[in-house]
């Protein structure tokens, strides 16, 4: 970083073929507010892509309010383009985008006031569907969850262990991932994320939310299929699954196993049934998730308790690295 000037924040974004929704994150990002009170760049890393996404990258720097800086990582993962960006940062402090997403232009000076206001380092902040224009679909709450939005937190509030935060709207201190890590590449198929939330709260590393921090998810109609929404939801019971056998341990796991199961065949499927009959393709869609999610659980919690060649540290790859790659590019 040698030459490099000094920043207070650095955003990072990773990105893997999504040249032209990355060119509408990086516009939003280039004009955020800052009322003079900190300086801010964005480190940009293209993850192995094969579109134009470098020349978006080039494109943005020419003309950006921000600075942009551009590196290339070729192991595949967004644990990894991450992890680079954080080696890149100059910031003292690291904000987190996707490629799929526009911030609000108050977006991280809200972030900062709270990190202020609460004496933390560590703080998150609220994501909102933009379905594409002309969608006059009643998504269930189960799909826009599914989809990241974070509709039911809003009030400012502590994370949890439930609700933890995402690095779709994130900004943490550097010095907390020197204290607990940065983000584990062993996670192949997802779910980097919640693990490095667990850490730093495992760390003790008080975390914040605010609803006033807002990122806008750009959702493309082929994210709206059945499918998508039926393997997101099963990729995402996958990683729970992992997560509680590395919180609960063994013995703790098998009866959250079993209530899950319950749960599943006492609520999930019934309502599955109802929705149908009544016609409500929305809410029976979303009753349907929660069953794939289960699923998804139950399957990953099997291979994990069985003792199957699934390394519960680093996640396993119960869905290949590539797979997972392009099955969300495909949803573009």
């Amino acid at each position: 970083m040698t030459g490099i000037a000094p920043v207070d924040i650095t955003v990072v974004v990773g990105t893997f073929n999504r040249a032209e929704m990355l060119r509408q994150t990086l516009a939003s990002l280039t004009e955020l507010e800052t009322e003079g009170r900190f300086t801010y760049e964005i480190v940009v890393v293209d993850n192995a892509s094969t579109d134009h996404t470098a020349q978006v990258i080039a494109e943005t720097d020419l003309g950006a309010a921000a600075a942009v800086r551009g590196f290339y990582e070729d192991q595949a993962g967004v644990a990894f383009a991450r992890n680079r960006g954080i080696q890149e940062a100059a910031g003292r402090w690291i904000g987190f985008q996707d490629d799929d997403q526009v911030a609000h232009p108050r977006w991280l000076i809200e972030l900062v006031d709270l990190a202020a206001r609460r004496d933390v380092r560590c703080v998150g902040g609220n994501v909102l569907l933009r379905l594409p224009e002309g969608t006059d679909r009643k998504l269930s709450p189960q799909c826009r969850s599914l989809l990241g939005e974070k509709f039911w937190m809003t009030v400012e509030q502590p994370y949890s262990r439930k609700n933890i935060p995402g690095t779709n709207n994130l900004l943490v201190r550097r010095d907390v991932l020197d204290e607990v890590g940065v983000f584990n590449t062993g996670l192949t198929d997802g779910g980097e994320d919640a693990d490095l939330a667990r850490r730093i709260r495992t760390a003790g590393v008080e975390a914040w939310y605010t609803p006033d921090s807002i990122v806008y998810h750009l959702i493309p109609e082929k994210r709206l299929s059945d499918q998508y929404m039926r393997w997101t939801a099963t990729r995402k019971g996958q990683h729970v699954a992992r997560r509680e056998m590395h919180e609960f341990g063994r013995a703790m796991f098998v009866p959250v196993v079993a209530m899950r199961f319950c749960q599943a065949m006492l609520n999930y499927v019934p309502r599955y049934a109802a929705f149908g009959l009544l016609g409500d393709k929305e809410r029976a869609l979303g009753a349907r998730c929660l069953i794939s999610r289960t699923q998804g659980y139950l399957s990953q919690a099997w291979q994990l308790m069985r003792g199957a060649s699934v390394d519960v540290a680093a996640g396993g790859e119960s869905l290949s690295l590539r797979e997972g790659r392009e099955q969300l590019v495909s949803a573009e």
